[in-house]
């Protein structure tokens, strides 16, 4: 994971093709250090451009995440997703939990910037 802060959004991107129980239980401790330790932030926004496979495990990480960023006060927003993934997610319905954004047009009007 690396994380970045962009006005008042604060991105984490996710540096793994794959996504399953080993790498979400590391992901998922990675940033809830990382939310501990920052400022206040509108957004969090995940970078998934590398990821091209997510299990249930990654599924249920992206969903703790979510948690963990509403107690802060933070909606989640799913960035550069690619088109496998965004049918896997809208197909469990994540759609309705999260922006999903494939492309950049579609991030800059999610954050309304």
């Amino acid at each position: 994971m690396r994380y970045s802060s962009d006005a008042d959004a604060f991105v984490a991107t996710i540096h793994a093709p794959t996504i399953t129980e080993r790498e979400s239980g590391i992901i998922s401790e990675s940033l809830q250090e990382a939310l501990a330790d920052i400022g206040s932030y509108k957004w969090l926004v995940i970078d998934m451009k590398q990821v091209t496979f997510m299990s249930s495990m990654g599924i249920g990480m992206l969903v703790d995440a979510r948690s963990r960023a509403a107690g802060r006060k933070m909606k989640v927003v799913l960035a550069n997703v690619a088109s496998e993934l965004d049918q896997l997610l809208r197909m469990v319905k994540l759609d309705k939990v999260f922006k999903i954004c494939t492309n950049e047009k579609q991030l800059t009007k999610a954050l309304k910037r």
